[in-house]
């Protein structure tokens, strides 16, 4: 490489870390690769149970186990990210995130299974934490919404693509291409964000004292995480126990149900970023959130009494805008509350951490009650949560002040 070509390398390095739109690429890329391997899993689930000689309720305690590790660790990667910088953290996760899908592809019982699983919570703890906390440095705090919601519709993108890639990758090319496949895609994106340049803010001085909980936002706080858990909560019963629902209610394949999911992710990929869009100008945080819930617990229970798998797939798709319209607020609620004292990566540590309470939630609780109950009858529990929590936020949410 020439002197002068060597300049233009450097120039272009250069724009892409100081550009707000380049980054956000970077992190919707860096999401959308998590969520697309968590996808991957789904409708290859149900095969576990004959294959490793497991009921149902294990591999919901699987899928929980991830969640435990975004609780625990979630926090500590924010705080690391303030101190350290955004990107040592990304790049870190996604070669943990790729090592962990290879893992699964040599899976031969459930212990590996745990493991493997264990690793992709901690991979998720580190890029989501640093991700969303870079994006919020950048972001004009006018438009964090909008922002936030294009990230989070990488969430849609890759639930849409994770079930259909590993059912199809399944059926044609058998168990071990369906994750050595993705691992080495992964590992490729966390080359590329180790060639790309970031700038991040980073915490000196007296703000690495700044306490872990602002004056006065411990019930904002309370209300942020009630939200949170009950979404994620809610994702967290679906991804285990829907594909089992459909394919013993309709006889789904495992191709049908990543098809269902993709219903779901496209309406949240659609959706969230028109949520952060509106509250961004119009606020609006008692409909959106508030709404939001109460809609949701009446599209579980509409999807529980559709007699046909495509009315279960349109209650589904009335889902995932829903869910997007009371979660994507949530994003710019806690950038406010932690933006005083430019700790991000905490607000974002911890906004992971009450996510990962609900994914924990739901897997351990359907394992709980699988013993007692039909899924059926689960699943309209959940949706009577949904509804009084979304009555009690539409009811309470305008007293704390939020717009």
């Amino acid at each position: 490489m020439t002197t002068r070509e060597s300049q233009r390398f450097h120039t272009l390095r250069e724009r892409i870390a100081a550009s707000p739109d380049a980054i956000l690429v970077l992190v919707v890329l860096v999401i959308f690769m998590d969520m697309m391997i968590y996808g991957l899993l789904i409708p290859v689930f149900p095969e576990y149970a004959p294959r490793l000689g497991v009921d149902e309720s294990v591999l919901g305690v699987v899928f929980g186990v991830y969640a435990a590790m975004l609780f625990l660790f979630s926090i500590p990667m924010g705080l690391l990210s303030d101190r350290v910088g955004r990107r040592p953290l990304i790049v870190v996760g996604m070669f943990l995130l790729a090592g962990a899908t290879a893992l699964f592809g040599f899976s031969t019982s459930v212990t590996h299974l745990f493991i493997a699983r264990m690793v992709q919570g901690v991979s998720a703890a580190a890029t989501w934490s640093a991700g969303l906390a870079l994006l919020a440095d950048i972001t004009d705090p006018s438009r964090l919404g909008e922002r936030m919601g294009i990230a989070l519709s990488a969430v849609g993108l890759g639930t849409v693509l994770g079930p259909v890639v590993g059912g199809l990758l399944f059926e044609y090319l058998g168990y071990v291409a369906t994750f050595l496949i993705p691992a080495a895609v992964v590992a490729t994106v966390g080359l590329l964000v180790l060639a790309v340049p970031v700038r991040s803010c980073k915490r000196e001085g007296d703000r690495e004292r700044a306490g872990m909980l602002p004056r006065g936002a411990l019930l904002p706080l309370a209300a942020c995480a009630a939200t949170t858990v009950a979404v994620s909560g809610t994702y967290g019963v679906l991804d285990p126990y829907l594909p089992v629902y459909l394919h013993a209610a309709f006889s789904a394949s495992p191709a049908t149900i990543g098809l269902v999911f993709a219903v779901l992710a496209i309406a949240a990929a659609i959706a969230q970023p028109t949520a952060g869009r509106i509250y961004d100008r119009y606020g609006g945080s008692r409909y959106l959130i508030g709404g939001g819930l109460l809609l949701s617990g009446t599209a579980i229970f509409a999807a529980m009494q559709a007699p046909t798998l495509p009315l279960v797939a349109a209650a589904i798709l009335v889902l995932g805008v829903t869910l997007s319209s009371a979660l994507v607020p949530m994003m710019p609620i806690m950038a406010g509350i932690y933006r005083d004292q430019d700790s991000q990566g905490v607000a974002y540590g911890i906004y992971n951490t009450f996510f990962s309470i609900g994914l924990a939630l739901g897997p351990f609780a359907g394992a709980a009650l699988l013993g007692h109950y039909p899924l059926p009858a689960i699943f309209l529990l959940q949706a009577g949560v949904l509804g009084v929590m979304g009555v009690l936020g539409c009811l309470l949410i305008g007293r704390l002040g939020w717009r």
